[in-house]
């Protein structure tokens, strides 16, 4: 035993990694086969146990954690425990003189312990543990998920070839095995089509329940080329087991009369080129759906599904040119929109919380009336657009309502400067707010920096406001602060007119974009010139219970 540990201490620090995990995997056999013998821990509780003294020892030895030099720890220790496997029993042999004691540590452990093991590694370290014993030759096999990236396996400069005789490597000895997830991450080619194909056919024999065929290419400009979806090649048994689907740079086209995925749960499309009257009739057979993803999918046609989507909780559309959404989803309860302001008719979606909807060229008036009748019930709202301010400023006229609103989040570009009647405008239009956060950008600079502390300076009317609107807003944070004449007026209006405002942040960082201050002594003086200004419009003003806070 001494000379084990000696062995230890003498071992460099860079080569010093596996022997505190083979020593105490050693010294653990000796305390194994008395407490098996003494019958006090059974044999395949006491190995796991073993194995977490093991590990806890060995960053004690060290002095350090192991992941400490870049390598995770969870992956870096169960694979030294399984490639170290043969080495560390061939010490515990010497030490116990053969008193029976399993070459094979994990023998004794359950099958879906090891399954657990090895569904933590990914599928190239799990392949690997092939070359442990002949026993775990064909032991990863048990692994449920089988995923493929091309950048895992063959780099950043991906060789085609190899991709694909590695992945028909894999599958061939799976032959007969059953898998809940089959995976395809790689940059499109048409040398793929033919071997996608049979994978396709590997999803129907071999039962896959969650399918990826990720291929959009890094750089997919001016590509036309896609990778046609085989529905002829799937059976009646394998649509009905489905219930994921992901497919990026792919073609839809269900053939006639197809009868949908009945127990699909999730569909993610990206970069799909499918019509509206195609991906209406699929949707529309898929009455399972959860969760339902579109990005950059070019419809051209508005989206009606006719079918009820009773357990839809989960939609999302993203630079899609479509015309209209409308669909029937009682339960959704987190909606994403990104690109044109189009209609958008959800149905009675009475239980939608969460909505993050950005337009573009579209006026805070405009979307205020068409999203307070589309969310009614959401109680955390993300808007985002960028609009040139009117002529005229005005307050709205007839301001909808969002009676359900607690939290809202801006994220505005003006062309000038703060239209601070639609502003605030919109802001009553949501009585019960809570928490308001806004990025206030601003493309032109000459209205930044108005130091001299005066109220409203006549050219915003700002008749017809409630006294005291905002009774329930405790916190309010501004990003993109600038100084403009108009961040200052929207901000002074905050704090006359909201009693339980306990908390004020003014940042000067942008959260839409990052920009980066060449000269370090220009921006701590910019920084200084911007808190001055903000503390002049403000003093005097601000409650004596609100903290605030300059960024």
């Amino acid at each position: 035993m001494g000379n084990i540990l000696n062995l230890m201490r003498g071992t460099g620090d860079d080569q010093f990694e596996p022997w505190p995990l083979l020593g105490f995997r050693a010294i653990s056999g000796q305390a194994r086969w008395k407490a098996i013998h003494q019958k006090v821990i059974a044999n395949g509780r006491f190995q796991l146990l073993s194995m977490a003294i093991c590990i806890a020892a060995s960053e004690r030895i060290h002095g350090r954690p192991i992941y400490k030099k870049g390598i995770p720890g969870g992956r870096f220790t169960l694979f030294s425990i399984l490639t170290c496997g043969l080495v560390s029993d061939y010490i515990c042999h010497r030490l116990t003189s053969g008193k029976g004691i399993p070459s094979d540590p994990f023998e004794s452990l359950p099958e879906d312990v090891l399954c657990t093991i090895l569904s933590k590694l990914p599928l190239d370290e799990a392949v690997r543990t092939s070359a442990v014993s002949r026993k775990w030759r064909f032991l990863w096999t048990v692994c449920p998920n089988l995923s493929f990236e091309g950048i895992t396996m063959c780099g950043k400069e991906q060789d085609v070839q190899k991709f694909i005789d590695n992945v028909n490597a894999v599958l061939a000895q799976c032959h007969g095995s059953v898998f809940d997830e089959l995976a395809i991450k790689f940059d499109f080619d048409t040398m793929l089509v033919d071997h996608l194909n049979n994978w396709a056919r590997f999803v129907v024999s071999s039962r896959i329940k969650f399918l990826t065929f990720d291929l959009a290419p890094e750089n997919f400009g001016g590509r036309y080329e896609r990778y046609l979806f085989p529905f002829q090649l799937l059976d009646s048994g394998s649509t009905s087991r489905l219930q994921k689907i992901h497919l990026s740079f792919g073609y839809l086209q269900p053939p006639t009369g197809f009868s949908g995925f009945p127990n699909l749960r999730k569909l993610d499309l990206n970069l799909v080129n499918v019509t509206g009257k195609d991906l209406q009739d699929m949707l529309s057979n898929c009455c399972n759906l959860e969760w339902l993803s579109i990005i950059r999918c070019h419809l051209y046609d508005e989206l009606k599904v006719n079918g009820p989507l009773p357990h839809l909780l989960y939609l999302h559309f993203s630079f899609c040119e479509i015309t209209k959404i409308a669909l029937h989803a009682v339960k959704l309860t987190n909606f994403v929109y990104k690109g044109k302001s189009v209609c958008i008719d959800l149905g009675k979606s009475s239980r939608l919380e969460s909505a993050d909807i950005s337009f573009y060229g579209v006026t805070l008036e405009d979307a205020a009336t068409q999203l307070a009748n589309v969310f009614t019930h959401v109680q955390f709202l993300t808007f985002d657009t960028s609009y040139e301010p009117p002529q005229i400023p005005c307050l709205m006229r007839k301001p909808c309502k969002f009676f359900e609103l607690r939290h809202l989040k801006l994220m505005l570009l003006f062309e000038s400067d703060v239209d601070t009647p639609h502003l605030v405008s919109f802001l009553m239009s949501a009585p019960f707010i809570e928490i308001l956060e806004m990025d206030v950008s601003i493309l032109m600079v000459s209205s930044l920096l108005i130091v001299s502390p005066s109220p409203y300076t006549g050219h915003v009317s700002m008749e017809g406001l409630l006294d005291r609107p905002y009774k329930h807003l405790k916190n309010v944070c501004m990003s993109a602060f600038r100084g403009s004449r108009g961040q200052l007026e929207f901000l002074l209006h905050i704090v006359e007119n909201a009693p339980a405002l306990g908390f004020l942040t003014i940042d000067h960082t942008y959260k839409q974009v990052k920009r980066v201050w060449k000269d370090a002594a220009k921006e701590a003086k910019f920084v200084d010139s911007v808190h001055r200004t903000a503390r002049g419009y403000l003093k005097g003003k601000i409650s004596p219970q609100c903290s605030l806070r300059l960024v």
